[in-house]
């Protein structure tokens, strides 16, 4: 009797498995396009969130103003998670539904070194001010959301005709981490979750206060998916309470807005 009960146990949890898998198949691939700030947490969260909605999901990961330019040249998509600023816009052009838009996590403004470096104290102005008048180098991606605080920060502490030389712009996403990581520069700015998750590269500390502007992720559901439903639940599971500990743990806070 016990060896027909185990058989059969055995039996169902097979079909229940082929089933699932069956699911996945038949409902395509999920399209989610979605910021490099969030990179390390959608990367963790990849296979919980395709048992949690039953389907496949395909990642794509850029900067939001590359990933807009893609969305804007009719790439298709089912969700976005991208800044704010440029979810706003896909909503005005029709693109993303407007009662879909969410907030998903934020992430603090940070310096990057490469791993092993002095300690060096920038979350205070004057400490920051120091720090980056001694530095050869400094690199973030072009067009990525921390620019406009980088460039803000730095005509706050009256150094911007000094630092305009040592910039060094990256159009490739990722690559700033790299550059740091080898050495080629000195200094890399960017969210908190894109600077912890690089082998090679430590956080050397957080923005001062008065220049942090965290950068938020925002999510929007394309006006043209196949499949609302599914884009509502796994966008329900990446602001739920499965997903925190991921979020916390690669870097990512609750939004405050």
């Amino acid at each position: 009797m016990k060896l027909s009960v185990t058989l059969a146990s055995l039996v169902l949890g097979t079909a229940s498995v082929l089933a699932s898998q069956a699911t996945l198949a038949q409902g395509g691939e999920l399209r989610l396009y979605s910021s490099n700030g969030i990179k390390p947490a959608i990367e963790a969260l990849h296979s919980a969130a395709e048992k949690e909605i039953g389907r496949k999901i395909s990642l794509e990961f850029s900067s939001s103003t590359a990933l807009q330019k893609q969305i804007d040249g009719g790439a298709p998509f089912d969700l976005a998670i991208l800044t704010p600023g440029i979810i706003e816009q896909l909503a005005k052009n029709g693109t993303v539904r407007r009662d879909s838009i969410k907030d998903i996590a934020s992430s603090e403004l940070a310096v990057g070194a490469k791993a092993g470096s002095p300690k060096a104290d920038v979350g205070t102005a004057a400490g920051m001010k120091a720090r980056l008048l001694a530095t050869k180098t400094v690199t973030w991606t072009d067009g990525g959301a921390a620019g406009p605080s980088v460039l803000a920060m730095f005509e706050g502490l009256g150094i911007a005709a000094e630092m305009k030389p040592k910039i060094v712009l990256q159009t490739i996403a990722g690559r700033p981490a790299v550059t740091v990581a080898s050495g080629e520069n000195d200094l890399m700015f960017a969210p908190v979750s894109e600077i912890q998750s690089v082998a090679g590269v430590q956080v050397l500390g957080k923005f001062p206060k008065e220049f942090q502007k965290p950068v938020v992720m925002t999510a929007g559901i394309s006006a043209k998916t196949a499949d609302a439903e599914s884009a509502r639940k796994l966008l329900a599971f990446l602001t739920g309470p499965k997903a925190a500990g991921a979020m916390k743990s690669t870097g990512m806070d609750t939004p405050t807005r």
